[in-house]
């Protein structure tokens, strides 16, 4: 019983936690190159 919960809990939640990993990622604020913080870069560009 509990290991049917247990596998029907972790099968829902791993199809939702790997695609919101990718998209922080994607939208991370950090340079992947130099691993600069690429606020300034945003700053300079709204102006």
């Amino acid at each position: 019983m509990i290991e049917e919960i247990l596998s029907i809990l972790f099968g829902g939640l791993l199809p939702g936690f790997l695609p919101g990993l990718l998209a922080f990622k994607v939208k991370s604020r950090w340079c992947p190159r130099c691993g600069e913080s690429t606020e300034a870069m945003h700053r300079v560009d709204h102006r």
